[in-house]
């Protein structure tokens, strides 16, 4: 049912959609950020390219060739985080069309992701009206947790995999 509403919703032209970092923050906080959060970290940050797409640059080629190379998702989005404000995330699609639309798939998706320590995950429409799934935590690049941000990098691979 939560399909159909949607796509009627998308119709009339809903602004039920948002960013992927705002949608990480209202995961790992449970309400909205103050203003509006689009696209990359407003501040400054070191990015690099790699597959041919500008990165936050302390996310290594390692945990996103392997992100990359699961075949049951399409990698929309990261995030190294930068600050408490603006966390950690990644935002994939699951690419098999008849799954993507199972609510009760990618409901355990989420159940399975959000086990993991400081992982918060859930899934809603993105932008081009297609289910996709935000993992976001509680941390950013620099922080006092260092040692779990790079567990939470580390391990992020696996986590979906297990999760699909």
């Amino acid at each position: 049912m939560l399909l159909e509403n949607y796509l009627q919703e998308i119709q009339r032209g809903s602004s039920l959609r948002k960013p992927s970092p705002t949608f990480a923050y209202e995961l790992v906080y449970g309400k909205s950020p103050a203003g509006f959060r689009r696209g990359r970290f407003p501040g400054k940050y070191e990015s690099k390219i790699w597959n041919g797409i500008s990165v936050d640059s302390h996310l290594k080629d390692e945990w996103l060739d392997g992100l990359n190379s699961i075949k049951e998702i399409e990698m929309r989005g990261s995030c190294e985080g930068h600050t408490k404000e603006w966390i950690t995330f990644i935002t994939f699609r699951i690419t098999n069309k008849s799954k993507e639309s199972d609510e009760k798939y990618l409901d355990k998706i989420v159940k399975t992701l959000s086990k993991n320590k400081y992982t918060h995950a859930g899934w809603e429409f993105g932008m081009q009206g297609r289910p996709r799934v935000v993992v976001a935590a509680p941390l950013f690049y620099g922080c006092s947790k260092q040692d779990e941000w790079d567990k939470w990098w580390t391990n992020i691979v696996k986590n979906v995999k297990k999760a699909l």
